[in-house]
């Protein structure tokens, strides 16, 4: 993901573009709608600590940050808790591990690891669980509804009233109709759909026939943002790095052309920073960094 534009970095709050029933388009949305989003559905109950048997069940997952991926189920092996999934708009496919601390959901609905099945589209909460990909949560989507997402402006076509954004996980085309009932917000004021500039990234909800209810401009190219959190990732050589934001929990990849070499050669993985960034509709850029602190590495034994 580094290096290339990332729209899971580029989201400004957590959603993706599913288009049920429809292969994803074949982009990656994140269920919506008409349907609870995942993040609404109910969950399983929650153990206690005290009913955890260190003898008997799994020890907890590392509290560490998750990535939605969304593709296609290519195999699976019930017996041995595996995967391989064909990520929306990814050449290389993904093993994926799971097991009974995996929460599975079908439309929204509580399900088993038996719903999943080979060519299925599915939607992963994703972590590293010491040097393999697992799933924490694994949504099957199987129903043709109306859907919610994010993405970037690619054109709108006036005369046919065609808006046409980009999806965030793959990178694919989503034509989307405007008409007369179709709210634009900047905020909470309303603007016309001809005040979205292209580039523009933009949270929008639509219906079964991909006409569209409500777009949210989030940021247009020249948007300043400041991050404020954690460096997880520092490539001095490509002049990147990853900030997990606290206020938002996400994680963005940020350049760093503008940046003195001075501050550069301080940035270190799991320093706290502050960076004011410029959304220039490719990526964020910035302009200003102010290191807060560095974790101290641990002394050699």
């Amino acid at each position: 993901m580094r290096g290339t534009l990332n729209f899971f970095a580029l989201a400004i709050l957590a959603s993706t573009f599913t288009v049920f029933g429809h292969a994803q388009s074949p982009s990656g949305f994140t269920p919506g709608a008409a349907a609870a989003p995942p993040s609404t559905a109910t969950a399983p109950p929650t153990k206690h600590p005290e009913d955890y048997d260190p003898l008997l069940d799994l020890p907890p997952l590392p509290k560490r940050d998750v990535t939605l991926i969304g593709g296609t189920v290519v195999s699976l092996d019930q017996v041995m808790n595996r995967m391989v999934v064909q990520p929306y708009g990814a050449k290389q496919k993904m093993r994926v591990r799971f097991d009974t601390r995996t929460r599975f959901y079908r439309d929204g609905n509580p399900a088993t690891q038996k719903d999943v099945k080979q060519g299925q589209r599915v939607y992963l909460d994703t972590m590293l669980n010491q040097d393999k990909v697992f799933a924490k949560t694994i949504w099957i989507r199987t129903s043709s509804e109306a859907g919610i997402g994010r993405g970037q402006i690619i054109a709108f076509d006036p005369q046919n009233k065609v808006l046409t954004v980009r999806d965030e996980l793959s990178s694919q085309p989503l034509k989307m109709r405007v008409s007369s009932t179709t709210v634009v917000r900047r905020g909470n004021q309303q603007i016309s759909i001809n005040d979205l500039p292209e580039g523009a990234l933009v949270s929008v909800s639509f219906g079964p026939q991909k006409e569209l209810r409500e777009v949210i401009l989030l940021a247009s190219p020249g948007t300043v943002f400041t991050f404020a959190g954690r460096l997880t990732y520092v490539d001095l050589s490509r002049k990147l790095v990853a900030i997990n934001n606290r206020s938002d929990n996400k994680s963005y990849d940020i350049s760093l052309e503008a940046v003195a070499p001075n501050i550069l050669r301080q940035l270190r993985e799991g320093a706290e920073a502050d960076i004011s960034a410029v959304f220039d509709g490719n990526g964020y850029s910035a302009r200003q960094v102010n290191l807060l602190a560095l974790n101290p590495a641990p002394e050699p034994r």
